[in-house]
């Protein structure tokens, strides 16, 4: 019989590795292992690496231990977040597991946490990588938030289920888009040195929530994609994950391009006036009627027969064009604004039924803007 191997490790270091793999970790499984993480212990490197799986997505974190020999086995995401969480800051946490479980202990304190083996846990094959590239975490944050909300959650068109990547032929951008269908968000940056050529990938909405918890720190994150996965590394995580095996839609046709109406206002007002008319839309699809008035205001309006009416005005800070009045989904139009960084919006528009095209009245410090398209609605 071996000897037992007591594992040593800061609760400071642990908690934190453990609360962001669990976030990969399905809470509603029927198999049973994937409700726990594994944990691997490399002695030699004097490390512990943490990983959680649904099968789709791979989570791993890894921290400093002190250990006497190589280890795996898996626990309880749940339980096993909980107890550390539970233990005294600063507490030094022995770890020491036997067959059929885990002993835990911090100064006085003590669980016995039921183990299952790191045989049974499925790790995911990566595959061979065809591009690997650096993109500054800011710049990867923008870009994620900036377009997720357009992410349709309509399972029957599950291609739309994510953002498109890609770097188009002709330039040299790296761009990001999603699309409901109702309504959609592009996002465009420089293109990094090694990403040329990539294939065009849809990151599922779930990846894209996993990788936004791995952007917390400042500095590079390395990204290396195929096909069919994307893996995303910082300092001290990787997530890896699987892509939507599908063709994203041909986007560009429905971005208008011949608008003759330009209408330029104050992001921030516009947001706090469609908030307040929204009140009034007990139904999500309720619309607003936006009253464009060139050299005037922009009068927003809602009408319900069950609840009541409201208006509100905003000013219109710059106008070209003719007066238009057209209806937008109220909670889609402030999705819209939300996820804009900019201070001043030019709204683009044709007639009532046309696209709407929603621009930053300037570009960013890199000299591109991101763009956003809204549908309009009958009111």
């Amino acid at each position: 019989m071996s000897k037992p191997n007591t594992i040593i490790v800061a609760r400071e270091a642990l908690l934190p590795a453990l609360g962001l793999v669990n976030k990969a970790v399905e809470r509603r499984t029927t198999i049973p292992v994937l409700a726990n993480v594994l944990l691997a212990i490399d002695a030699k490197a004097g490390t512990l690496t943490i990983t959680g799986s649904d099968m789709d997505c791979e989570l791993r974190a890894s921290l400093a231990c002190q250990a006497g020999k190589d280890e795996s086995f898996t626990l309880p995401a749940s339980i096993l977040h909980d107890a550390v969480r539970k233990m005294p800051e600063g507490a030094e946490i022995a770890l020491l597991a036997e067959k059929d479980f885990a002993t835990l202990t911090a100064g006085r304190s003590r669980f016995k946490i039921q183990v299952l083996p790191s045989t049974d846990f499925p790790t995911m094959s990566e595959g061979t990588f065809s591009h690997s590239f650096e993109l500054d975490a800011g710049l990867f944050e923008r870009m994620l938030d900036t377009v997720s909300f357009a992410i349709s959650s309509e399972e029957t068109r599950y291609y739309l289920n994510g953002i498109y990547w890609h770097a188009p032929e002709e330039g040299s951008t790296l761009n990001a888009v999603a699309t409901d269908g109702h309504r959609l968000a592009k996002f465009v940056a420089p293109l990094p040195q090694g990403a040329a050529g990539m294939p065009g990938i849809i990151i599922p909405r779930r990846t894209v929530g996993l990788i936004r918890q791995l952007l917390g720190d400042k500095g590079a994150v390395k990204v290396s994609l195929s096909d069919t996965k994307i893996r995303v590394e910082t300092g001290k995580a990787a997530l890896l994950s699987k892509l939507i095996d599908g063709s994203f839609p041909d986007y560009v046709r429905v971005i208008p391009t011949g608008n003759q109406n330009h209408f330029t206002v104050e992001r921030e007002t516009l947001a706090g006036a469609v908030d307040r008319v929204t009140t009034v839309s007990i139904e999500r699809g309720s619309a607003v009627k936006f009253a464009f008035e060139a050299g005037g205001n922009l009068v927003l309006t809602t009408n319900n027969p069950d609840a009541g009416s409201a208006n509100d005005e905003v000013t219109i800070e710059h106008g070209e064009g003719s007066s238009v009045e057209i209806g937008f989904n109220g909670r889609y139009c402030l999705d819209l604004l939300n996820a804009s960084e900019s201070k001043r919006l030019v709204f683009s528009l044709g007639d009532p039924g046309s696209p709407t095209l929603i621009q930053p009245e300037t570009a960013d410090e890199t000299g591109l803007k991101p763009l956003f398209v809204l549908m309009p609605m009958r009111v």
